[in-house]
């Protein structure tokens, strides 16, 4: 069982204080605060069958969003060789051009997985945003690009890598939710950054068009995310922690989530989460804890040849 001790969080506050730069001292403290804590991802997978059906799954991304996206996706289908394929739909803002598709295209030439690409509609144009882009509410217009075909979907953010495939994820009995996504406090709050969605429920609710309304009603610190769990209300399905393993969370991560659910990201990662603004693609010297998992993919893409 993973171990946070006070001397631990003693060392990693002394470590914190040392360093030129804010991520500099952010480092130092990470290294402590979460050394051993995934030291094993990968390697315990239990052998199945197949699964027969492509698995739906959506990201969101910009013209400069396009590379790292190619890295998660990549990611997922190394973690999900032999197990399983993947129906990949990727909603592009306008400046993302047939060049930038084709970078996705071969990420997924030479498996069973298929990409499709959809141009986010003007739905939330006028919605309230802050500082974000407009594609932040994309993962909102998933109901409503999506074919008729489509049931449900798994939507993840582009600042992710995977180790382990989605099979189990995506055959969770939502029952009367709508979504399924970790809680990242004690309230139960939910990081928007990895979705199941139930495709069906929420065009059969009309649940799309409460989002808009809410949407250009309040003006959200966090809008799309903020969104979501104030419309849906007890309906959310709560996952584990491994499924959105979020390295913004600090020592809080310890104070939030039972020893169980830490434990199991040792063996059972399934979703590593640069979520913090310190991203692995940064200068050397900015770049998150565990930064390696994710130059260990993008190298295999052709796309990051220099750390």
């Amino acid at each position: 069982m993973y171990k946070f001790s006070k001397f631990r969080q003693i060392c990693a506050t002394i470590a914190g204080l040392f360093g030129k730069t804010r991520a500099a001292r952010r480092l130092n403290r990470d290294k402590i605060r979460y050394k051993g804590l995934i030291a094993t991802v990968g390697q315990t997978r239990i052998p199945r069958q197949k699964y027969e059906t492509k698995i739906p799954m959506a990201f969101c991304f910009d013209a400069n969003g396009c590379k790292k996206a190619a890295v998660t996706l990549k990611s997922l289908l190394l973690a999900s060789a032999g197990r399983c394929d993947y129906d990949v739909y990727c909603v592009i803002t306008s400046d993302v051009d047939k060049t930038l598709c084709d970078i996705i295209r071969n990420i997924v030439k030479g498996t069973g997985s298929s990409v499709h690409f959809l141009k986010g509609n003007h739905d939330f144009d006028d919605s309230w945003r802050g500082n974000w882009p407009v594609a932040m509410w994309y993962r909102l217009m998933l109901p409503k690009l999506l074919p008729s075909t489509v049931k449900r979907i798994i939507y993840a953010d582009i600042d992710m890598i995977f180790f382990n495939d989605l099979i189990d994820v995506y055959e969770l009995d939502l029952g009367n939710n709508v979504i399924a996504a970790v809680p990242t406090r004690t309230n139960k709050y939910i990081n928007s950054g990895f979705l199941l969605m139930d495709i069906e429920k929420i065009r059969k609710e009309k649940i799309y068009d409460k989002w808009i309304l809410e949407s250009k009603e309040h003006q959200y610190k966090n809008p799309d995310q903020d969104v979501l769990n104030y419309t849906l209300i007890g309906r959310i399905l709560f996952l584990p922690l491994r499924y959105n393993f979020q390295l913004s969370h600090g020592s809080r991560i310890f104070k939030i989530y039972p020893p169980v659910e830490l434990d199991e990201l040792k063996h059972n990662l399934v979703v590593l989460h640069y979520s913090d603004y310190m991203k692995p693609w940064g200068k050397p010297g900015a770049r998150p804890v565990f930064s390696e998992y994710w130059w260990n993919v993008a190298r295999q893409t052709g796309l990051f040849d220099n750390e």
